[in-house]
């Protein structure tokens, strides 16, 4: 299901920004209030608030959305790499 919810995800229409799913616990069925949730995060963004991740809880669910803007270079701290570096840490 998980790669069910990455794909409608990455279809739902963002415009400005790239939106990342990363899930941190699984429900039993679709959350289907997630395209809501994401559509009032990109309102509250619209409105000027400077967060750009948020955590959706639903239904057993429990997923983290990172909203990259698509105008411009990824602020460092939500850069990958950062990801990257720390995860090869924990791997040794």
């Amino acid at each position: 299901m998980n790669e069910y919810i990455w794909k409608y995800i990455a279809e739902l229409p963002t415009p400005g920004f790239f939106v990342t799913a990363d899930i941190m616990h699984e429900g039993e069925e679709f959350p289907v209030d997630i395209k809501a949730f994401i559509i009032d995060k990109l309102a509250l963004i619209g409105t000027g608030i400077p967060a750009r991740k948020f955590t959706f809880h639903s239904d057993g669910w429990r997923i983290h959305l990172t909203f990259f803007p698509t105008d411009r270079v990824v602020d460092e701290r939500y850069a990958l790499k950062n990801k990257m570096i720390k995860w090869r840490k924990y791997k040794k």
